[in-house]
């Protein structure tokens, strides 16, 4: 039976605790951190430490780290504070928890499952410390310390899951309790590569929590991070809510949950795209935290749920969180949540993601701003790059300006300096996106080269790697070449230096893609060209700078918009005496690149060269080969098929027959509204109607109301260019206009308004061209002309 000790007693173990650690303060980290230190033979301390209450185990990782655990967690979310911070100081000596050792379903890469033969191999150090454990040449506390220091040391993911998997083959190893900072430990390094693909981190999660240790609500916010870099939603519903039939991992651990683990949750469901597994945690049938509960939802909840509506495009459920309506008070309000900076800024980033720019403008400059100089709440420079970010999705350019630069027309001040904010590089660097986006090139060219720079070397902000990526993006869209000319390569008649020599900017690779697009938009293949093939090559095997797949994609792009397709020849496939400029440069082809090819393919007429590549006597792409078409590919395929007129394939590749699936289906590939909408162009160019019209109002029709997948805008465009082709004028009327003879009871709906597709200018017009290539030319007029109750069909643009 347990003891059960006084609170005398309880602190007079922590006095010991604190005396003892205070002789070596320095050590002391070490010790609670579960790293070597100068106290791990001290048998004393060691049973005194798996004496301490939890809340004494804080007290003394708070003193001897200088800062409570209250401020850190004012200063950041839980989650990061859970993540980033050194992991917790809990029992010295772990006790077994409810014994849960599911199989796991881990599937590691080939390259590390199967334990290789260098000596410094992660497996073979692991083993070797098992190994002298299990010959008591160690204690097991002295194993949790070298294996915390091997853990540390490792600088690969991989490196990490080969100590897990040699951890999760050794039966007594299984078989023990372990401390809980060695599973803090592995969770705290898993985050650490955070940048990892997230595929890489399938099956951690489920060797992790076979790994026996008194689990507690630190180790599940730190799970619920692991599961979040998987992309795992399963393993997080798993973790923390469980269902109908099994109880969650945490209720089987007897560990309650609190508002740090829910809020956790809620960032998972983000990243995964479960909106409303998060949104039911306070707003379903059953709450999980609500005033009138034990758990209260607080800013950090708040902020987490703004992000699964950024990410999800729930405008609806981020107002009615921080805004309300007019007769219902906001979420927030009704739980008594004071809005903060932060929690505003996080609804601006959602209002940019729903194109909703008003709700974002009026938190600082409606008739009632919420944040402002002479309010609790002032904006900040996030608050900035956010609103800018906002400008940008919505095309709003005067307001991006108004924020960021003073306006000498009116002698105002711009609303940063009007707020005290001062701008900083990346405040600029988001303004020339907006510029860029709205084709303000002057605006965003000043900010460097204008009589007035803000960014220049002798100022005190710089102009950086990412002002010169969005300066070229701006060009692209302007199709300035001349200025991303002087910028990345200066005038070489002149022997004038290029800005990003003059402001000390090393260009890399990211930037001469960039201007290869630049190149791309303004028809000047051979600046481009000249960067990886020219007399004096930028980037190339053997210099430092080597191009990338992103470099082949964007002189693809070059390639189609200038018609080179012997280059794109040259880049992609080479001949049969030289080896492709990719192969020579150490680039393995992937399915974007062999897709940007057969759109080269396409504007060039040379349609062989593409569908060779899928149903040659050679493909590449194809479903015993590594790579696989996908959409994008059928889509540029039937591109290439419209230009060369070739319906037969087009068919083969969308429909098969009667005795043959289609190329797509036995490709595993599933069509999707805008392949349909390819293949009726296919139709349009080539006269087949009748298979075009089939798609919608066929025996077999693929696109219905009632199917998984509706016509839209773009399909009744392509049939109205296809019936123009066809000269199929009965068609496009049942389609745009329908039958309304006067007679209300023969009266037959339009096909677009049985669809539910709301007809536009665009409509109207491909419709009129109908009736041009058909002699209909009252049908044409009556839609300017003719008013029927007194609702016209269309306005004149």
């Amino acid at each position: 039976m347990a003891t059960v000790r006084t609170s005398a007693e309880h602190e007079s173990i922590y006095r010991f605790m604190l005396k003892s650690l205070q002789e070596y303060p320095s050590e002391a980290i070490s010790y609670l951190n579960f790293e070597v230190s100068r106290f791990d033979g001290d048998e004393n301390l060691q049973q005194c430490y798996q004496l301490l209450s939890k809340t004494d185990r804080q007290k003394l990782y708070d003193f001897f780290n200088k800062e409570p655990s209250s401020t850190r967690s004012n200063s950041r979310t839980r989650e990061a504070h859970y993540c980033k911070k050194p992991s917790n100081a809990y029992r010295r000596f772990a006790t077994e928890h409810r014994s849960i050792t599911p199989k796991s379903s881990t599937q590691y890469p080939k390259q590390i499952q199967q334990s290789p033969s260098s000596p410094n191999s992660f497996f073979t150090q692991t083993s070797a410390l098992i190994h002298s454990w299990k010959l008591k040449q160690k204690s097991k506390n002295q194993l949790g310390i070298d294996l915390n220091a091997l853990i540390g040391s490792c600088a690969k993911l991989s490196q990490l899951i080969e100590i897990i998997h040699s951890l999760k083959n050794d039966k007594r190893v299984m078989e023990t309790s372990w401390d809980i900072r060695l599973i803090h430990k592995l969770l705290h390094k898993a985050a650490e590569f955070s940048d990892s693909r997230s595929s890489n981190f399938d099956g951690i999660f489920s060797d992790i929590i076979r790994l026996k240790s008194s689990y507690d609500e630190k180790t599940c916010t730190l799970l619920l991070k692991l599961i979040k870099l998987n992309l795992n939603f399963s393993d997080a519903k798993r973790l923390v809510l469980g269902n109908a039939a099994v109880a969650s991992l945490m209720h089987q651990w007897c560990i309650k949950p609190d508002v740090a683990i829910y809020s956790a949750f809620i960032t998972v469901c983000a990243k995964t795209g479960h909106f409303d597994s998060a949104w039911q945690l306070v707003c379903g049938d059953k709450p999980v935290m609500a005033p009138h509960l034990s758990l209260k939802a607080n800013q950090i909840t708040c902020i987490n749920l703004l992000t699964a509506c950024a990410e999800i495009e729930r405008f609806t459920e981020a107002k009615s969180l921080v805004l309300g309506d007019g007769a219902a008070a906001s979420l927030m309000q009704q739980w008594d949540i004071k809005p903060n900076v932060a929690i505003y800024n996080a609804f601006i980033t959602v209002c940019a993601k729903t194109c909703q720019f008003d709700s974002a403008w009026q938190l600082v400059y409606g008739d009632k701003p919420m944040m402002a100089p002479h309010l609790s709440l002032n904006p900040n420079q996030i608050t900035c790059i956010n609103l800018l970010t906002a400008c940008v999705e919505t095309g709003r350019y005067a307001e991006a300006k108004s924020l960021v630069l003073d306006d000498s027309d009116t002698d105002t001040a711009s609303l940063m300096q009007q707020w005290g904010i001062k701008p900083n590089v990346s405040i600029y660097n988001a303004f020339i996106t907006v510029c860029a986006k709205t084709s303000q090139f002057d605006s965003a060219w000043q900010l460097v080269c204008g009589n007035k720079p803000v960014m220049a070397p002798h100022l005190p902000l710089k102009v950086d790697s990412i002002t010169c990526m969005n300066l070229l993006m701006v060009c692209a869209e302007t199709s300035r070449h001349a200025e991303a000319k002087s910028l990345v390569l200066g005038d070489g008649d002149t022997a004038t230096a290029s800005l990003i020599q003059q402001w000390g900017i090393k260009p890399d690779v990211a930037i001469y893609s960039a201007f290869i697009t630049v190149c791309a938009k303004t028809g000047l293949f051979d600046s481009a060209w000249q960067l990886v093939c020219g007399d004096k090559p930028v980037i190339a095997p053997h210099l430092p700078l080597k191009a990338d797949s992103i470099t082949c994609m964007n002189l693809l792009t070059a390639c189609a918009e200038t018609g080179h397709y012997a280059e794109a020849k040259s880049l992609v496939l080479g001949d049969t005496d030289t080896a492709s400029l990719m192969q020579q440069w150490d680039i393995k082809p992937n399915v974007a690149i062999y897709s940007a090819f057969i759109t080269v393919c396409a504007k060039t007429g040379q349609f062989d060269s593409a569908w060779q590549l899928v149903c040659g006597d050679k493909p590449v792409m194809a479903p015993h080969l590594p790579l696989k078409a996908n959409q994008i590919t059928c889509m540029n395929l039937l591109a290439a098929c419209a230009e060369a007129g070739r319906y037969a394939e087009a068919k083969s590749l969308v429909l098969g027959d009667s005795d043959t699936a289609s190329l797509m289906r036995q490709w595993g590939v599933e069509p999707n509204v805008a392949i349909y909408n390819a293949f009726i162009t296919v139709c349009a160019k080539t006269g087949q109607f009748d298979s075009a019209w089939r798609l919608v109002c066929g025996d077999k029709l693929v696109m219905a109301p009632h199917l998984p997948l509706k016509a839209n805008l773009i399909t009744c465009m392509n049939l109205l260019t296809a019936c123009a082709e066809t000269g199929r004028y009965a068609e496009a009327k049942s389609l745009v206009l329908g039958d309304d003879d006067g007679d209300t009871a023969t009266a037959t709906a339009s096909l677009m308004q049985q669809w539910d597709i709301k007809p536009d200018v665009a409509i109207y017009s491909a419709f009129i061209t109908v009736c041009a290539k058909t002699g209909q030319f009252d049908s044409a007029w009556q839609l300017v002309v003719h008013s029927r109750t007194n609702n016209d069909r269309m306005v004149i643009s």
